[in-house]
Order: structure tokens, then C-alpha cells, then sequence
């Protein structure tokens, strides 16, 4: 097993998630940036304004989204789901309205669930 081969297989993982919600952005700096900054903080570890000074800006995305992530859990609860259970929401919310018939529903729930499973296979 070579050096390059759990790099690689970490990154064909990473592009494989496929969750769309509003922190996505803030996980991928946390998952990217911190690391990095208490790597750099180490390495300047003999320099205390360099050590604690990457310290600090790694922490900070690891504040950003705990405190996104609260701010998004009491004001906007939705924007925490993924994009296709919104869509699949809304549409079973419109069907509902129409009419009370479980049968369409059903039905709609089965469309639903193809069509987004058709449109995650296609994307790369």
C-alpha cells in the first residue's frame, strides 16, 4: 500500500457526499482549514504569536458553524434538511393541499424519489 492511496481514496470519498443544506460551505472550511492552521501552529510552534495565532483562526470555523448551526436550528429549522427533502416537502405539502386522496400521494412520493435519484446519478 502506497503513501498516496488513503489520500486518494479520502478525496474520491469526499466528492461522493452529496447533502446540500446551508452548512455545507462551513463544514468544508472546517474539515479543510482547521487542520491546516494547527499543522502551520505546530510547525511554528517555537514563535508563540505564530503558534497561538494559527490556533486561534483554526478555531474559528469550528465557532462559525457550531454557532451557524444554532442560529439555523431556532430561527430556520428547513435550511438544516437537504435540498431533495425540501423539494419532496414542498411537493407533498402542494399535493395535500389539492386534495386529501393518499393514493396520489403515494404516488408522488414514488415520482419523487425516482426523479432524485435519477438526478444524483447524473451529476458527477
Amino acid at each position: 500500500m502506497s503513501p498516496d492511496d488513503p489520500v486518494r481514496s479520502w478525496t474520491s470519498r469526499a466528492g461522493v457526499v452529496r447533502v446540500r443544506n446551508a452548512l455545507n460551505p462551513l463544514l468544508w472550511s472546517t474539515s479543510i482549514g482547521t487542520p491546516m492552521c494547527w499543522v502551520a501552529a505546530y510547525f511554528f510552534r517555537e514563535d508563540a504569536i505564530l503558534k497561538y495565532g494559527f490556533s486561534s483562526l483554526g478555531a474559528l470555523p469550528i465557532l462559525g458553524t457550531l454557532t451557524a448551526y444554532a442560529f439555523f436550528m431556532f430561527r430556520d429549522p428547513n435550511r438544516l434538511h437537504s435540498e431533495e427533502y425540501q423539494l419532496r416537502h414542498q411537493a407533498l405539502q402542494i399535493l395535500h393541499k389539492q386534495g386529501n386522496n393518499s393514493d396520489i400521494v403515494d404516488v408522488a412520493v414514488e415520482t419523487l424519489s425516482l426523479r432524485i435519484e435519477e438526478r444524483s446519478r447524473e451529476e458527477p
